[in-house]
This record gives structure tokens, sequence and C-alpha cells, in this order.
């Protein structure tokens, strides 16, 4: 039954209304039938009823010739042989005639109906000594005025829609507009005014969000001041460290180059750190040349890279992010992955992707969806375990994703994917 219903709030409230309006036609044959039908029927019935005494009582008394021929003379049509009974499908007085004519004319007397001619006729046989048939007939409506209830009803039902479907998206609109901007809410950002006339409920619940993503922005300003302070002053003493190392005579050259590489190491983590804890929040976007951003990261690398890149590759952005996510992905590659080492990018529709490869062990599906994640890396091969989960951001800071694919035969492809205008 769950699967028949409309996902959508606006399909919920379109079946509603239209569940109400079948109710309320049901409810008014029901009552038309009660109020106005049925007291109908009982009345010609008692009518007829009474016009029967009267026949039987003249037919006693005369001849039966004679009472023929003063009801035709009345103007009735008279006939001595039963008509043809027909069954009306769209007459609900003369169904209401038929069901409740037994309990009501009496013994001999019965009732019969005949539709043509653009005429109801209705047939009494009251309970005289030779078989006697007695019509009344009556003008159908015509086209016209069926056509005029048809219309009327369809003009109503239309007005009833167009005035939900007006509510509906009033309903609608503004709980869309939260839903598209939730993941930017749930980042810390502000969620998107709302209509004045957008119900109670929605303008509580757009509240309610806002409040929530203030939270999380301080939060996350909290973690960035805390992240950045302790990065900013164990540098200070990592540099310390690095120019006393310089400074000690008669040093072993393997240990200090040893001592050195860990010393830059851990420099790198801390910059990973302060770069994660910024967040590129307080960098401007700008139009920038991803390939000329290409070409600075790649310049910078330590290991042979196969480059194909084009001349120029313009689009919004943030130079500062993107060159930090686009040598985070060379990092990676020559940290985790192997030889040969590629860096191409090309336009894909209406997007830029920066793709690195390698040709290293790779990753299988989950591993690549725990690598996006802060502080998970391979003990093995060092680092902080923040180069992909920033690359991730700011791919979404810039309308795009990060994918993680396998290489043929071996290794890793990470495409960078940025919304090119």
């Amino acid at each position: 039954m769950r699967a028949l219903l409309p996902r959508s709030v606006f399909g919920q409230l379109a079946l509603v209304i239209a569940l109400v309006l079948v109710g309320a036609g049901v409810l008014a044959v029901l009552l038309g039938r009660e109020l106005a039908t049925r007291p109908a029927a009982e009345q010609l019935l008692r009518a007829m009823q009474g016009f029967a005494e009267v026949v039987e009582a003249l037919d006693q008394h005369q001849p039966h010739a004679r009472t023929v021929a003063q009801l035709r003379d009345a103007g009735l049509e008279v006939r001595s042989t039963p008509p043809a009974d027909a069954r009306p499908r769209f007459a609900p007085l003369l169904r209401e005639l038929r069901e409740r004519a037994a309990g009501t004319l009496g013994a001999g007397r019965e009732l019969r109906m005949e539709a043509g001619r653009g005429l109801r006729v209705i047939w009494l046989k009251p309970a005289t000594r030779e078989p006697l048939w007695v019509s009344f007939a009556y003008d159908r409506p015509g086209t016209g005025m069926r056509r005029f209830s048809v219309f009327m009803l369809i003009g109503c039902v239309a007005l009833v829609w167009l005035a939900a479907a007006y509510f509906a998206r009033r309903l609608v609109q503004p709980l869309r507009q939260l839903a598209a901007a939730a993941p930017a809410i749930v980042r810390g950002d502000a969620p998107p005014v709302v209509p004045a006339r957008a119900p109670r409920e929605v303008a509580g619940l757009a509240q309610a969000l806002g409040e929530a993503s203030r939270d999380v922005r301080a939060a996350a300003e909290e973690r960035a001041l805390l992240l950045a302070g302790i990065s900013h002053d164990l540098r200070t003493p990592l540099t310390r460290l690095q120019f006393a190392l310089e400074m000690v005579p008669d040093t072993d050259p393997d240990l200090t180059r040893s001592m050195q590489r860990d010393i830059m190491e851990m420099d790198a983590i801390l910059g990973q750190f302060i770069a994660f804890a910024r967040d590129g929040r307080d960098e401007g976007s700008e139009t920038v040349d991803l390939a000329a951003i290409c070409r600075h990261a790649v310049a910078a690398a330590s290991k042979g890279w196969r480059v194909e890149l084009p001349e120029h590759a313009l689009l919004p952005g943030k130079p500062m992010a993107l060159l930090r996510a686009v040598e985070n992905l060379l990092v990676n590659a020559e940290r985790h992955g192997a030889l040969p080492l590629s860096l191409r990018l090309w336009a894909e529709g209406p997007a830029w992707v920066v793709e690195v490869a390698d040709g290293g062990p790779g990753l299988s599906a989950e591993a690549a969806e725990r690598a996006r994640q802060p502080f998970v890396h391979d003990q093995a091969g060092g680092g902080s375990g923040l180069g992909l989960p920033i690359v991730d951001r700011v791919a979404r800071q810039h309308g795009g994703e990060l994918r993680l694919l396998p290489n043929t035969p071996q290794g890793l492809r990470a495409q960078l994917w940025l919304r090119a205008g």
C-alpha cells in the first residue's frame, strides 16, 4: 500500500484533496437520495395510489369502457396490454419508485418504466376488472441542461483543485528551499530566508535550522581556532629544533637527514591541520585558471609526472583552496601509489575534471569511502589523514565532487570534478 502513495508532500496533499472531493461527491449523492429523491418518490407513489383508488372506484360503478373513455378524455394514454419494462441506469427518482412501488401501491397494482422519444413514461396498472395501464409522461432534461450541469461540475472541481494547488505550493515551496539548502546548513551556512506568507510551522522549522546552523558554525570556529593555535604553537619549537640540528657539530649525516625528514613531515602535518581548520571560507572567489594551478602544483612535485593540460581552463573558484586540493592529490599519489604517475585536465560538459592516476595498489570501494573521512590514513604510508578530506571539501565548495576510481591495470584514479560556471 505504501508503494502506491506519492512520495512528495504535494502529491500526498493532492491525493488527500482528491479523496475529500470523492467523499464529498458520495456524501452529496447519499444526502440527495435521503433528502430529495426518497421524499419525492414517496409523495409521487401516494399520489399514484390515490389515483389508482379513484380509477378502481369508477371501474366498479360503471362499465370498463366508459372508465377508459373518461381517462382518454382527460388526456391520458391508456392501453390494455402491458408495456415494455425498462430499467433506467441514470434516473435516481425512477429507481427509487421501482424499489418502493410494491410496498406502497398495494396488491393488484403494478408500476413499469419506459424511456424513449425524449420522454420518461411511468405506467400504472390499477386493480381493475380488466387489464388497464395508464401512463404518466414527463420531459427528460435536455442535452443543453445536462451539458451545463456537467460543465458546472467540472468547473467547480477545477476551481477546488486550483485553490488546493495554490495552498499546497505555499506549503511545499519553502520546504523545497530548505531541503536544497540543507547540505549548506549542515556545514554552518545560514538557511534561506523563508517568505513571510509561509506557514507558521515552516517558519518555525527555518528558525530551528538557523539556530542549529549558528551552533555548528560556532563549534567549527572554535575547532578552527584550537587547531590553528596548536599547529602554530608547535611550529615554533620545530623551527628552533631544525635550526639547532644544523648547528650541532660532529653529527652523523644519516641521522641528521632522518631527523630533518621527520621535522619536515611534522611540519607538513601541521600545515594540513591548519588547512583543514580554516575550511577555505575566509578566501574570496574569483576567476582562476585551473590549468595554471595544475602546472604550479606539478612543478613542486618530487617525482616524474606525465602531464596532459589544456592551454587554459577558466572557472570561478578559490585559487589557494584549489591549489591545495591539487597538491594534496599529487602528494597522495606519490606517497601511497607507484609509477607511472599522470596528471590530466579536460572539460566534461559543464565541468572541468582534474585526474591524478598512479600504478599503486589502489583502494577498494570500502577503503575509498573511508579515505574521505578525516584522520583515516595508512599508518605505513604516514600522513595526517586529512589530504583527501580536504580535497573532497574543496570539491563540494566549488559545486563538484571527488571520485576515487580503480585504474587499469592497477592503481587509483582520483578525479576532482569542478563546476565550470
